[in-house]
């Protein structure tokens, strides 16, 4: 396989281009969900961070 088609297959699902390819039908609505559905919950390494913190550091 080449390269390119190596690196399209890996980014066919990346949230940059995953619209696109369900509107061209690359990828299905299903084989999306089982993809999203599949990754790890990462929400105990979120910052959170009020607007009002924010304000105060401009």
């Amino acid at each position: 396989m080449s390269l390119l088609h190596e690196a399209i297959q890996e980014k066919k699902l990346d949230v940059r281009m995953l619209e696109k390819n369900l509107v061209r039908n690359v990828v299905t609505d299903k084989e999306a969900k089982t993809a999203i559905a599949a990754l790890p919950d990462d929400s105990e390494n979120a910052a959170y961070i009020s607007l009002d913190e924010v304000s105060e550091q401009k």
